[in-house]
């Protein structure tokens, strides 16, 4: 049996980013990935958006440190993630109840600038100068200047790369079957599809989203309930002379426009399409196609019937149910620590998550920014002690 001081399980951005972080801080790593790097939602076509405008305001003081830390990370890891800062627009045309009118404004606007995120609340003619185009009935827009898009996988791969680069072991193709600590709980022997058993002495962080419900529940005790959604994207071609000079959200619409590096207008923002959790694939639906481009025409009216492209719905990611990620350690065993249930939005604060949970991790000390993830929220409870294996 091998030893190593920390192992990361689940190769997706969140997870190689810690595997990066630890190795940056000296420590001994090993992340381990059940497939390839970015297999899952760190994975497929088009641009993500990082972003800290719209945020659940759990999460602000994540995606304010995020923002600092995304412009510095092409420097930092010796490679591209495609990461361009242009700015967040999201649109309100009416008032309806709840937060999603333009009435909230204000209260958006200080909630995120109190968490040190500028915001910008924009009127109908200034508008009109930011981003030509936009349908006549919008009357609002709260903007976000420092929000940006960059490549999912792209970014999780230079993670890793990085990560190898400072003596953390990246093993692909390596399904962890189980866990169990040792008697006083510092260390965790991880039990491996293979038959091969790997010793954490310090710590394992289980960033693996999709895998970590079932991990949990067979080999640790714990329920947690997060079920798995993969957000249809569809790309158009953009008509002569359309330009979008910043990313484009919707307060009363699943629908949000970034342009690709290649020119396409990629629109995504949430509804999801079929999906087998089963066999791990998703099939698109017409429905949820036709919806996105009548939104499209609605809020762009010079994208209306532009040609589709490409409809993508490989990729699943996890939800919970308030929608914020479970950022803890698990009952009675502090030196397990759960990233998952990103709820389609972790991309853009994953550099900020990774950094966080390395302080907890190797200090010892839960920072701030992570206190509101917690699985008591959500009811998580262990179902059982904790399993002891067997054998040499």
């Amino acid at each position: 049996m091998r030893s190593v001081e920390y192992v990361v399980v689940g190769g997706g951005v969140v997870g190689a980013a810690t595997a990066w972080n630890l190795a940056r801080r000296g420590a001994e790593v090993t992340l381990l990935e059940a497939r390839e790097l970015a297999c899952g939602a760190s994975g497929g076509p088009g641009r993500r958006g990082v972003r800290a405008g719209g945020r659940d305001l759990r999460e602000l003081p994540l995606a304010r440190r995020a923002l600092e830390l995304w412009p510095e990370l092409d420097g930092l890891l010796g490679a591209a993630t495609g990461y361009r800062r242009n700015g967040l627009l999201n649109l309100y045309d009416v008032e309806i109840a709840g937060v999603a009118g333009w009435q909230s404004l204000a209260a958006r606007a200080q909630a995120q600038r109190a968490a040190g995120v500028p915001s910008e609340i924009v009127e109908r003619d200034r508008l009109d100068e930011m981003q030509p185009g936009i349908a006549d009935d919008v009357r609002y827009a709260l903007y976000t200047p420092h929000d940006g898009t960059a490549d999912h996988p792209a970014t999780t791969r230079a993670f890793a790369k990085a990560a190898e680069g400072l003596g953390a072991a990246v093993v692909e193709h390596t399904t962890v079957a189980g866990l169990a600590p040792d008697a006083d709980g510092a260390a965790v022997t991880l039990e491996l599809a293979t038959g091969e058993r790997l010793r954490a002495g310090r710590g394992v962080v289980l960033a693996a989203n999709r895998s970590t419900p079932r991990l949990l529940r067979d080999a640790v005790g714990v329920t947690l309930h997060l079920w798995e959604k993969a957000t249809q994207i569809t790309f158009v071609t953009a008509p002569p002379g359309f330009v979008l000079n910043h990313q484009l959200g919707h307060g009363r619409r699943s629908l949000s426009v970034k342009v690709t590096d290649d020119g396409a207008v990629m629109l995504s923002g949430g509804r999801p399409g079929g999906w087998d959790p089963v066999a791990g694939v998703g099939t698109t639906d017409p429905d949820v196609l036709r919806t996105t481009l009548a939104d499209l025409a609605a809020t762009l009216p010079a994208l209306a019937g532009a040609e589709v492209l490409a409809v993508d719905n490989s990729r699943a990611d996890t939800s919970t149910i308030d929608l914020i990620p479970v950022i803890d350690t698990l009952p009675g065993l502090p030196s397990v620590v759960v990233a998952a249930g990103w709820s389609g939005h972790g991309f853009a604060l994953a550099p900020a998550v990774a950094e966080a949970l390395t302080t907890w991790v190797l200090d010892g000390d839960r920072p701030y920014p992570l206190r509101p993830f917690t699985l008591d929220r959500l009811g998580a409870t262990a179902t059982g002690s904790w399993p002891t294996l067997t054998g040499p």
